[in-house]
């Protein structure tokens, strides 16, 4: 055993000195650039991959250091205070109604300094402190929060156009300078600009950091867009745009602090229909920008970025599917919901009750915000009237689809590194990602596939909340074992798990 353990040390120790192997030498129709992107990307995933028998060829590649400061400030800046949110529970801004689109504005009312406040509180402002940690409206894997916001402010009352930084600390603005003449290619009253502190969570989760921060980033863009609805303005998510341009703007070194995601917010009669594309004029050059410093954390999002790319059980219909009833608007008022969310790791024995799955399923079901090639699976446990397997969601359906039947409970609680959140839960989600269509486009497709499953995993989390029920994602599993449990085809990337069970206080 002594010397299978000194073998096993110095095979890890020679294979993560390796890192990634050096960019192989790929062409594609589309150009080298394309193909050297999509082949990091395939590299990344791989060397980012955790398994039993694979964990100790996955050491860092570069020294991450002590962890960084929770919070970015400005202390020479001039400061803006802003409000923050409270509940209306009238229910007119439910988290249902929201869902489905931003609320009625007040008549001749345009976007104001108190609906940012708002906006910005429920998409990343502090909600509880405990235990020394300032916890937040978008959830974090292990409350690291990656995640910092720039504004550009253009048509805001009581607000100066301008370049902004938000501080969740203090629930202010710094002002950073006035806006460069012939800045963006989009129309919008205010642009929101998320980035990441890739060393927060890098200390921690060393190479696997890059998927943390992507899904992180997904919750909280999914309070963006839920929180400029309630504020009533049109929230869109931003596809592409040129992460290098945008990091001089706000004078990030576009390495240590990368921008990741971008939301548009107008008021409906100034909201142009469909989804805009912004760019910054003139366009500049993602693949120079340095990365080597974090290793394959900064190699993957250089190549990410712009310039690459207890009743009877339900019976199963003729088809084979189960038929799920209709959800259930949830009625909570969203920034109640938002507000009152905290992840629930320890579950009750009680089940679920099907109808509110069921809702919650439907709540998860918007058509896809930035990338088409998610799955949902679902591992039950306890669940009224669905026997215990494991199911394929068919959105467009809304059914379930088996996959294998039985108890997976403990197989799911062994794949999630045996999390006890995991093997108690009633319900388990996984999403995963069939790669070939995530990166049809591009490299980028890699980012947005786990943006994707933090907007659904949100929506998950909150629909919960709404619910009376508790929820947590976990973004720590071994990916071949999650492969399996799903029984997902060759080429189909496991991204995240969220559980789900009535809350054991």
């Amino acid at each position: 055993m002594a010397a299978a353990l000194v073998l096993a040390f110095a095979l890890g120790a020679h294979w993560g000195a390796r890192g990634v192997p050096p960019p192989v030498a790929v062409t594609d129709a589309r150009g080298d650039t394309f193909a050297a992107a999509i082949a990091t990307v395939q590299r990344y995933h791989e060397a980012s991959s955790s398994s039993r028998s694979g964990v100790l060829r996955r050491a860092p590649a570069v020294d991450w250091g002590a962890q960084r400061p929770p919070f970015k400030s400005y202390p020479a800046s001039p400061h803006i205070a802003l409000p923050r949110a409270v509940p209306d529970d009238a229910g007119s801004r439910s988290l249902g109604a929201m869902l489905r689109g931003p609320a009625a504005p007040h008549p001749g009312r345009a976007l104001d300094l108190a609906a940012v406040g708002q906006l910005l509180h429920l998409t990343a402002g502090v909600t509880a402190r405990r235990g020394g940690l300032a916890l937040r409206a978008a959830p974090s894997s292990g409350a690291l929060f990656p995640a910092e916001l720039y504004l550009v402010a253009r048509r805001v009352n009581g607000l100066q156009p301008g370049l902004y930084h938000f501080d969740p600390d203090q629930h202010r603005l710094a002002w950073l300078g006035g806006l460069p003449s012939g800045l963006l290619a989009v129309e919008a009253d205010l642009l929101m600009v998320v980035s990441a502190v890739f060393q927060r969570t890098g200390y921690k989760y060393r190479d696997r950091a890059y998927r943390y921060v992507a899904a992180d980033l997904g919750h909280l863009v999914e309070n963006a867009r839920l929180a400029g609805h309630y504020v009533g303005v049109h929230a869109v998510l931003l596809e592409q745009f040129d992460e290098t341009a945008l990091a001089s703007l706000f004078g990030l070194d576009g390495v240590q602090e990368g921008v990741i995601a971008m939301a548009a917010f107008s008021r409906p009669a100034a909201a142009a229909p469909g989804r805009p594309v912004a760019q910054l004029l003139p366009p500049g050059s993602a693949d120079s920008a340095p990365g080597a410093s974090l290793g394959v954390t900064g190699e993957i999002h250089a190549a990410t970025s712009a310039a690459n790319g207890g009743t009877s059980a339900r019976a199963l219909r003729a088809d084979g599917l189960v038929a799920l009833p209709p959800g259930d608007a949830a009625p909570m008022d969203l920034a109640r919901t938002i507000l009152q969310r905290r992840s629930q790791r320890r579950f009750s024995e009680q089940p679920v009750q099907l109808q509110q799955l069921a809702s919650i399923l439907a709540d998860m079901a918007q058509a896809p915000l930035l990338s088409g090639a998610l799955h949902a699976d679902l591992v039950v446990n306890r669940v009224a009237g669905l026997r215990p397997g494991v199911y394929r969601y068919l959105p467009t359906r809304h059914a379930l689809q088996p996959v294998q039947l039985g108890d997976f409970a403990a197989q799911a609680r062994n794949a999630a590194l045996d999390q006890d959140v995991i093997g108690n839960a009633a319900v388990v989600l996984i999403l995963s990602a069939d790669s070939a269509r995530a990166l049809e486009n591009g490299a980028r497709g890699y980012r947005m596939a786990f943006l994707e499953a933090g907007l659904m995993s949100e929506r998950w989390l909150l629909g919960a909340v709404a619910r009376g029920l508790g929820a947590c994602p976990v973004g720590a599993f071994y990916d071949d074992e999650a492969a399996a449990l799903v029984k997902a085809e060759k080429g189909r990337w496991v991204l995240h798990f969220a559980a789900l069970g009535q809350a054991a206080d």
